[in-house]
């Protein structure tokens, strides 16, 4: 198992950042994806993700969300685009002052067919991409 964590200070409030990361049904700031099916509602919902050059579509399925402490963790249990398998994720929102917060992005999972350090180095580029498409996403309405 790895664990592997990365950190992004934005210059917005963190109810921005919470107020486009909360719905978890909603991922429309992240370009690329074709279609989203949603499956159920709040904790145990399954978002399916469904993008142009993969065999199949990601399902990740909302496993606990806690508004009063801005954090959300999810599972991808089926269609994991990096080489790996058991993959969880937790990510935090944190004010650091009125327009100034810092997102935390944790994750875990089993290396299949990789090392330890390229399964880090794929799960951190993936969270490098997300902290980049919520900024250019709060950039842009800010």
């Amino acid at each position: 198992m790895v664990e592997t964590h990365l950190a992004r200070e934005f210059t917005v409030s963190a109810k921005a950042v919470w107020e486009l990361l909360e719905n978890f049904g909603d991922i429309s700031w992240a370009p690329g994806i074709d279609k989203i099916e949603l499956i159920g509602s709040g904790i145990g919902m399954t978002r399916r993700l469904h993008i142009a050059g993969l065999p199949e579509p990601i399902d990740e399925v909302l496993t606990a969300q806690d508004p009063s402490t801005m954090t959300f963790s999810y599972d991808i249990p089926r269609g994991v685009p990096m080489p790996v398998t058991n993959y969880s994720a937790n990510a935090k929102v944190t004010a650091l002052g009125d327009d100034r917060c810092r997102i935390d992005w944790y994750g875990r999972a089993e290396p299949n067919g990789v090392s330890e350090k390229e399964a880090i180095a794929m799960i951190n580029s993936a969270y490098e991409m997300l902290l980049q498409w919520i900024a250019d996403r709060l950039l842009v309405a800010a």
